[in-house]
């Protein structure tokens, strides 16, 4: 569905120009490049938190977003209690939640701090249960933002293990991330944009040949 026909955008920013994106079920998008290249609008505006100035989005079905840290928690919350009303915003049924919730505290690995107030909690330890309930029911699409680099390298690895399985069973991803080990596990095709422009699309192997190039021809410019 379109979705500009929501609340007029408070502002508009050009970051990107004539972005064109189509992710198959079971495939998986990583977007890459620099800091203003436009990643991060892009993904805002597939997963409909951000409306488009012109062109349309169209989602099949439920899809589900692991954003910029803990948007959309209210940290006075516990985690227990921002999992119900996160997984309630994602259209779950409240018998659906009850039955999944104990699963989503033991996939967090946070024990007893899953019912004290999120204010008390880590950065590491949000994204942990951000991760958790986003993946807790098979979406359509999967919108993740840089959130997997955050916290230890145990929760990455198990992280990625759920992507992998989601992605076996069909689920589409739509990955952004700076990491290039992380972009090459998960990804079946990679945009590089700068400045709201693909200038790369391809295999991840062929874009960051690419953009690694770029990079060492920019940096050899700039000396």
């Amino acid at each position: 569905h379109h979705l500009g026909a929501g609340a007029a955008p408070t502002e508009t920013v050009h970051a990107l120009a004539d972005v064109n994106v189509r992710v198959a079920a079971g495939e998986c998008l990583g977007l890459t490049g620099s800091n203003a290249g436009g990643k991060r609008s892009l993904l805002k505006i597939c997963a409909g938190v951000l409306a488009p100035s012109s062109g349309t989005v169209e989602r099949a079905g439920r899809t589900a977003a692991i954003l910029e840290l803990g948007l959309g928690f209210d940290f006075e919350l516990t985690g227990r209690e921002n999992v119900m009303r996160a997984a309630a915003m994602m259209g779950l049924s409240h018998a659906q939640i009850v039955e999944r919730v104990e699963a989503i505290k033991d996939f967090t690995e946070i024990g007893e701090a899953f019912d004290r107030p999120m204010r008390t909690y880590s950065t590491g330890m949000k994204m942990r249960v951000a991760f958790s309930v986003a993946t807790a029911w098979q979406p359509e699409v999967l919108f993740i933002d840089e959130a997997l680099s955050v916290g230890d390298a145990y929760f990455q690895h198990k992280s990625f293990d759920r992507l992998l399985r989601l992605k076996d069973q069909g689920c589409g991803l739509i990955f952004v991330s700076h990491d290039e080990n992380a972009i090459k596990t998960l990804s079946d095709r990679v945009l590089l944009l700068d400045e709201g422009r693909t200038i790369q699309d391809g295999s991840a192997e062929q874009v960051y040949d690419f953009y690694n190039a770029l990079i060492g021809s920019e940096s050899a410019t700039a000396v």
